[in-house]
Formats: structure tokens, sequence, C-alpha cells
């Protein structure tokens, strides 16, 4: 038993050092930047989350240091109907930090803290707003937030970076008060000759 174990220590041992595990020279210089979407809200991932929780948001990579701002809501205001209606909608967004631990070259591991803050309010239909600019016009209802609603609370996750090509990693992040993914692109790939 004792050799059986010595075996497979040795082998999953060459294997990492063949494979090159763990081997944190990955993170330097690769530095991205990305777009995500997904689901932010207070509802946390072991409810269902719906459609109004879901929203957009950006990220940054620096030798293996991410951060990430996704935000959602409010629902109602870009409806393009006018009636006497005050619809319930909520604002929510998360920023959130991590470190990408390397696995492999082509696989990262992240564990991320962060902040997530909601704001429940009201969407009135009634009201219109029109913005105009050179080449475009877009309507929207006044959303107000309701005094008091604000939740703030703690987030913390884990994300997987893939990475199919030197050139883009696409990720998915799972945490408490979001779960949502991305594609980045590695500047890095372009700014680094040793990867030529």
């Amino acid at each position: 038993m004792k050799k059986a174990l010595l075996v497979l220590a040795m082998t999953a041992i060459t294997s990492m050092a063949s494979a090159q595990w763990f081997d944190f020279s990955n993170n330097s210089h690769r530095y991205g930047i990305g777009l995500e979407f997904g689901a932010v809200g207070t509802k946390g991932i072991v409810n269902d989350y719906n459609y109004r929780d879901l929203g957009g948001g950006i990220s940054f990579n620096v030798w293996g240091f991410h951060i990430d701002y996704i935000k959602a809501g409010p629902e109602h205001r870009y409806d393009n109907h006018v009636r006497e209606v005050q619809w319930e909608d909520s604002v929510a967004y998360a920023l959130n930090f991590g470190y990408q631990i390397p696995v492999l070259s082509w696989l990262r591991v992240m564990p991320m803290v962060g902040y997530c803050q909601t704001n429940y309010g009201l969407t009135d239909a009634s009201t219109v707003n029109v913005e105009v600019d050179e080449s475009s016009a877009s309507m929207y209802h006044d959303y107000d937030v309701t005094p008091g609603s604000r939740r703030h609370y703690f987030n913390y996750g884990v994300g997987l970076f893939v990475q199919p090509i030197k050139w883009i990693d696409v990720y998915g992040v799972y945490s408490k008060n979001a779960i949502f993914g991305g594609i980045s692109l590695n500047l890095g790939a372009f700014l680094d000759k040793r990867s030529e």
C-alpha cells in the first residue's frame, strides 16, 4: 500500500511539473479588459434570479489581479409605453476583487470578494424624458429610489477563467449576490514578445 501511494505521489508530481501546474509566472504580462453579462441582486444564488436582475458590466485584469463592476436595472426605465402606472423596480450593482490562480496555462481559478448594493424604488410610467444626440434618441421614465430601501451586502464567490486562444479569456463567476459570465481580451498577449 505504501509503495502504491509513493508511486501515485511521484506520478502526480511528475505530471504537475510537466504540465506546469500552479505556475504563477503565467500571470505576468497578463493585462485584460472584458465585458460581462449576468444577474446581480440580493436574492443570492440559492434563489432563482429573474429577468429584471440581468445587467452588464466591465472587468479589468492586471498580472492576475481582477476587478469587475456589474449593474442591473431598473427593469421598466426604458419601456416605450406611457400610462398612469408606477412599477416597483430595483437597481443592483456589485464591485468585486479577486486574484487568478493559474491551475494550468489555459485554466485559472479566482477566489473573490466584493460589495453588492440594491436600491428599491418606483418607475413612473406617466413621465417621459427624451435624450437626443447626433445619431440617436432614447426615451426613459423617471425612476426614484424609495427612501430607506438601500441594502448593502458583502459578496464572495469564485470565478473560472478558460483561455481557448492566447488573446481571449472566457470566464464565469458564481457568488453570493451575482452570477455572470464574460469575455476578456488579453492585451498582454499582443505586447508580450515571448508569446510570438
